[in-house]
């Protein structure tokens, strides 16, 4: 009878080692969201001008990022804003307005705004966008505590003079965003693998052991009888 609950004990330490180390594996869920902005949402908004500056493209925004987090990991959350190839300008878009390249410079700037998480960058994330190329922003967020969370992600366009005039920004995109960080046992993720991988050294361990055990009582009881026979 003790041996056989020392071997439920050694073979439940392997599996529970194991699902602890599958729980920390287990891909996460991501949400997508995609808007398309036409030139008269990316305008310079100036009173008393006939025609109004303007990046004339189509563009799309797509934010990418994970619904659910394990505590403890490091997960990533992009947006991408990029020219839309598929749908060229028309006319009746760019009319009223005028090629704004010709007089600015634009920068993209990103924000990520969300309670009781670590965000890296924590600042906002400021690229320049040259005419018809598009940007890529990242985001590193790391749940300290399980809970649902949510934050919101601000898209500006900066537009800076050639003039030398004062800057100007225009906000052209927010996109509200959920997650929800999870625990195991109330433990963070890489607790769970290191305790995770200790129990499954110490079950394998402990069962080679009993298998090694158990193979040198057969040789002897082996040897033994031979002995006898003789």
């Amino acid at each position: 009878m003790r041996k056989i609950i020392q071997r439920a004990l050694e073979v439940g330490l392997l599996l529970i080692g194991g699902m602890m180390l599958v729980w920390t594996v287990i891909p996460e869920k991501r949400e997508v969201a995609i808007a398309n902005l036409s030139p008269d949402a990316m305008q310079l908004k100036i009173e008393g001008q006939a025609d109004t500056p303007a990046i004339l493209n189509n563009r799309r925004i797509e934010v990418a990022w994970p619904s659910t987090l394990r505590i403890g990991d490091s997960y990533t959350m992009e947006m991408n804003f990029e020219p839309r190839k598929d749908v060229p300008p028309s006319s009746a878009q760019q009319q009223g307005f005028l090629d704004i390249y010709g007089n600015y410079n634009v920068m993209a700037e990103a924000r990520f705004e969300v309670a009781g998480l670590r965000v890296e960058p924590a600042n906002p994330i400021r690229e320049s966008m040259p005419s018809g190329q598009g940007l890529k922003f990242k985001w590193q967020i790391i749940a300290d505590k399980s809970g649902i969370y949510d934050g919101t992600v601000w898209l500006s366009l900066r537009f800076l003079p050639l003039d030398g005039s004062p800057p100007s920004q225009e906000p052209v995109h927010v996109q509200s965003i959920r997650m929800q960080a999870t625990s195991l046992l109330g433990m963070s993720a890489p607790m769970i693998r290191l305790v995770g991988g200790v129990g499954v050294v110490l079950g394998t361990a402990f069962l080679l052991a009993d298998r090694i055990v158990g193979v040198r009582r057969r040789k002897i009881k082996l040897a033994a009888n031979d002995r006898k026979d003789l």
